[in-house]
């Protein structure tokens, strides 16, 4: 698959521009403006729209009721996404797309939501270079000097996990979040937000009615699914035998699609899900191939995707990825497709939460001790265990939800970010104090880090298209308590597809785990990992905690617990920072 890629040159002086105009040129982009405050470059198939005036939706757009991504717009359309500096963009359309606006003096971009799209800038003198990715950002430079590592952003990232922020951990170089907009112009750029989850998880948003909620659920996973897999002629499902990849798999096979699947075995019996995946795929017709997990492990030191602005690329995913582009190679498929993020969109909470809910709207009341029931049969705990811990979690409503922070294995002196590193707008907006709701709202936090670094990091070609604007936004509507039933969470999401999925993978419990393949590539390279870590540049900065890493690998019992996975994390990181200046040996 072609990725979109972009450059932009914003308030360059004279010689800068003439500079960008060559390097464009021999590199042979496709100039879009050229214009004294703006200059805009593309790489050839990136997909555009051209508003006019030097405006450019750059990306794929999506709207309501389109049956592929849209080629132009009306010129009511036009003026009301120009006039409200994108913000008629973010309410009434969707994809994956970075929008350049000029206004006057000023140039505005707009992320989408939920967009694969990236869209970094850098201060360049006395203007801005903004682009798609590093490489583009470096070519559009005036002064070509080499990316450096910004160790405390570094360290914010590995207390955070899941949590992106505008910083990235190269020095200089920042990111316009989905859902944003950037305005460069007089003074320093400040983003904005254009859309929070918030807005559709307000009362007046809510759909009570559950039938009718569920079938706009299941509406809205067709649309998405068959939109965002559109210039796909065979896509190949990476069908694991969970809800979220058999829902992707009910909606493929809903459009008559011509897809295959492919279930990539862990050795180990908790994640071993071939009964399911070959229950899905013999349900829609569609043949089902399968691959070993662990084939041909991975050089854990070499990231396939080093070009990236944060050390969140993993090596395992990408092995996994690997295995799977080989494979549509082998059946001539032309896009990877998953459920990835499902969870997330479809609330898989497991806390006291949305109990808590019940206690404060008084609409939810009547399903206060239903719910407990629900959640103490998901988490293996008593009703009034549940019924107390959503008792006292409605009297802290109004306490701001905490996102959980990771010092494991980090150095003592990381614990000073940790209060800042977590701070993120969507969390810091839980204006209606439901404990529940904002559950989902930090799930969705996840998930938009999980549909932003898809396209540059381990899943590079895989598309996932649960992580869409409009579903998340239906889903964010559906009230807190009904997405529990028969001791099950993502219930909405169940009975929206029930009929169209086997019944021992639409009620499931629990789900598989490659953590088979994370055990085999610790214990297969303690040595390395010792050599890795312990004489590497993140112990050398005093990110990671040197002496706790090398008792934790040298500890010579087998691999237990949590640790040896976020080893392999920092292991992953360390090798995302030696490639980033370029000394992977």
């Amino acid at each position: 698959m072609i990725r979109p890629r972009f450059l932009a040159g914003l308030g360059l002086p004279a010689n800068a521009a003439m500079r960008l105009r060559k390097r464009v040129r021999d590199a042979a982009l496709t100039k879009l403006v050229d214009a004294p405050a703006l200059f805009v470059a593309i790489a050839p198939d990136t997909p555009m729209l051209d508003l006019g005036s030097g405006a450019y939706i750059i990306g794929s757009l999506f709207t309501g009721g389109s049956r592929a991504a849209l080629d132009a717009l009306s010129p009511a359309a036009v003026s009301a996404i120009i006039g409200s500096s994108g913000e008629h963009l973010v309410r009434g359309y969707w994809g994956d797309y970075v929008a350049i606006l000029p206004r006057g003096a000023s140039v505005t971009l707009v992320r989408a939501p939920f967009g694969a799209l990236p869209c970094l800038h850098i201060a360049d003198g006395p203007g801005r270079i903004a682009a798609s990715d590093i490489d583009m950002l470096q070519l559009g430079l005036a002064e070509r000097s080499g990316l450096t590592l910004d160790y405390t952003e570094i360290a914010r990232q590995l207390i955070a996990g899941d949590l992106r922020g505008n910083a990235t951990c190269l020095t200089g170089i920042e990111e316009v979040r989905g859902g944003e907009r950037l305005t460069i112009g007089v003074g320093a750029p400040q983003p904005e937000r254009v859309w929070t989850p918030w807005t559709f998880a307000a009362p007046a948003r809510r759909i009570d009615d559950r039938r009718e909620a569920d079938r706009r659920l299941r509406d809205a996973a067709r649309s998405c699914v068959a939109l965002c897999t559109a210039r796909a002629s065979r896509p190949l499902l990476l069908l694991s035998g969970g809800l979220d990849s058999s829902i992707v798999a009910a909606c493929l096979a809903d459009t008559d699609r011509d897809f295959a699947c492919l279930n990539l075995v862990a050795t180990n019996p908790t994640g071993d899900e071939r009964s399911f995946a070959r229950a899905m795929a013999a349900h829609t017709g569609r043949p089902l191939h399968e691959r070993d997990m662990a084939d041909g492990a991975p050089d854990i030191r070499r990231l396939a995707a080093v070009r990236l602005p944060r050390p969140v690329a993993r090596s395992f995913e990408q092995h996994v990825y690997a295995q799977a582009s080989i494979e549509a190679a082998a059946l001539g498929c032309d896009a990877l497709v998953d459920g990835g993020g499902g969870d997330n969109v479809f609330s898989s909470v497991q806390s006291a939460s949305p109990a808590a809910d019940c206690r404060l709207d008084p609409e939810g009341r009547r399903h206060f001790w239903r719910l407990c029931g629900d959640i103490a049969r998901l988490a293996q705990a008593s009703r009034r265990t549940v019924a107390w811990r959503a008792f006292l979690r409605a009297r802290r409503a109004h306490t701001p939800s905490r996102w959980p922070v990771d010092l494991r294995f980090l150095h003592p002196d990381a614990g000073a970010l940790s209060v800042n590193a977590v701070a993120h707008p969507w969390l810091d907006e839980d204006r209606q104090a439901w404990p529940g709701r904002a559950a989902h709202v930090a799930m969705l936090v996840a998930a938009q880090g999980y549909a932003e670094d898809g396209p540059h990091g381990a899943k590079r070609d895989a598309i996932s298209p649960l992580v869409s604007q409009p579903l998340i936004e239906h889903c964010l509507r559906i009230p807190s308590w009904d997405w529990f039933e028969n001791g099950r969470n993502r219930a909405a999401a169940r009975r929206a597809f029930e009929a169209e999925l086997p019944a021992e993978v639409a009620w499931r419990e629990g789900k598989g785990s490659p953590e088979s393949l994370l055990v085999t590539l610790f214990e297969t390279h303690r040595a390395m990992l010792r050599d890795h870590l312990g004489e590497g540049l993140l112990a050398g900065a005093r990110v990671i905690d040197r002496d706790a890493v090398i008792a934790a690998i040298d500890d010579p019992r087998p691999a237990h617990g949590p640790g040896f996975g976020r080893i392999l994390q920092l292991a992953d990181a360390e090798s995302w920072a030696r490639g980033i200046l370029g000394d992977q040996g």
